[in-house]
């Protein structure tokens, strides 16, 4: 039987060190988002119009709306997640081997952007079929049980991204790690990891939601949703880099001499 050492992590040395990484990689972060920035603006845009409209349909009880709607929402949100995982496997590149492994604009889509994507994928669809179970479980409690259910399969889906973390950055640099080798190696640092992901997350969270209203109150999102959704793409890359080098940054502590 194979018995794992024990990997300490310390939170803010971590968190310190994943953010000065990325922004001393400030430069190849602006090159590296261009392309992406670009698609997933013209993603958003026709996405928010569609799910603005199921929206007010719902509201209304009306029918009086494209039936294949639904359909093409989760075609371009696909697409939008299509553009980001790229973004991220040319990012977790460059973090680690260096401008040359995510040369130019990072346009290309190699094997490993396929098994990268796919991996993910099949962890954010096991997740969601587990939260449609805890949402029906929950839902006797009403909008708050509801509301539950989704806030347990947002932290279940972020804890199983980080215990995995090994396996998708191994993906990303052509050096796969096992699930179950990840699993086991993460187990005493899940938490930390966990905890250093939503250090970002949540403050961006926030931002988000401050300038949405500034843009609400002011009417900007009518006179100008594109600017808004340029913002939250952004927005979206820049919190999306900074999780990954702080994760990536804690990736050696997972590994042996021989992967």
């Amino acid at each position: 039987m194979i018995v794992e050492p024990k990997r300490e992590i310390l939170l803010m040395p971590l968190l310190r060190a994943g953010v000065l990484r990325a922004w001393t990689a400030r430069d190849q972060f602006v090159r590296l988002a261009i392309v992406p920035a670009v698609a997933m603006v013209a993603i958003l845009a026709p996405l928010v119009r569609m799910m603005n409209v199921m929206l007010v349909a719902e509201a209304e009880k009306s029918t009086d709306f494209d039936p294949n709607l639904g359909v093409k929402v989760l075609a371009l949100s696909f697409a939008y997640g299509v553009a980001l995982n790229s973004f991220s496997v040319n990012w977790l590149r460059q973090l680690t081997l260096g401008p040359g492994a995510a040369p130019g604009l990072g346009i290309g889509f190699a094997p490993r952007h396929f098994r990268f994507l796919l991996l993910i994928v099949a962890l954010s669809i096991l997740t969601s079929i587990l939260g449609v179970f805890l949402i029906l479980i929950l839902s006797p409690f009403g909008i708050a049980g509801a509301m539950a259910g989704l806030m347990a399969t947002i932290l279940i889906w972020a804890m199983l991204m980080v215990r995995l973390s090994p396996s998708w950055i191994g993906i990303a640099l052509d050096a796969p790690m096992p699930l179950r080798v990840a699993w086991r190696r993460t187990a005493a640092s899940g938490f930390k990891l966990l905890v250093a992901v939503l250090a970002i997350e949540v403050p961006l969270l926030f931002a988000h939601q401050l300038i949405a209203g500034v843009f609400e109150v002011t009417g900007l999102m009518n006179a100008a949703p594109l600017t808004f959704i340029l913002f939250t793409s952004a927005m979206h890359l820049v919190g999306t880099a900074l999780q990954l080098a702080i994760l990536v940054t804690a990736f050696p502590q997972f590994l042996r001499e021989t992967v």
